[in-house]
């Protein structure tokens, strides 16, 4: 009989920490990736890159990291910078159909560049998110360790 006592009082006790994970893990995720990740983004790419960063709660105990920065036409400048892109050819669209008739961008020493018509030799990718990921995971694990502890403590007084 005692043994089947014990055995409730662990699942129940297992069952109260699983519970207080899940219901802090978006702050802890938010304060251990999220910010710091965000952080790195606006240093390296742009704040409007950075805004695009964000958190979801995707089930029991488990966060997505999101990134879903976009062009103001909607193109996922977030998968290009991510993953990369192939050597691909760019043109002006001109100003009948709402852009420009020439393409502008600065070359290496400074001097402005124009052209109609550019081949890009496409982009390598930066793994922003898996970056951010591989390297906040850690802080995060043992930020859940730390507060399970101390939940742990509070709860057995």
């Amino acid at each position: 009989m005692s043994l089947d006592l014990t055995k409730q009082r662990l699942s129940s006790a297992e069952e109260r920490v699983n519970r207080f994970i899940d219901q802090n893990l978006l702050l802890w995720a938010t304060e251990e990736i999220l910010l710091p990740g965000q952080t790195n983004i606006a240093s390296s790419i742009s704040q409007r890159a950075s805004e695009a960063l964000t958190l979801e709660k995707s089930g029991f105990m488990k966060v997505d990291l999101k990134w879903d920065f976009r062009s103001e036409e909607g193109a996922p400048i977030h998968f290009f910078l991510e993953y990369g892109t192939r050597p691909h050819r760019i043109e002006a669209k001109g100003r009948e159909h709402g852009g420009a008739d020439a393409l502008h961008w600065t070359g290496p020493s400074g001097e402005s560049r124009f052209a109609k018509v550019v081949q890009h030799p496409g982009t390598e990718g930066k793994n922003v998110i898996a970056a951010i990921k591989e390297e906040r995971t850690p802080a995060l694990r043992e930020r859940i360790i730390k507060e399970t502890q101390n939940f742990m403590e509070i709860d057995s007084i």
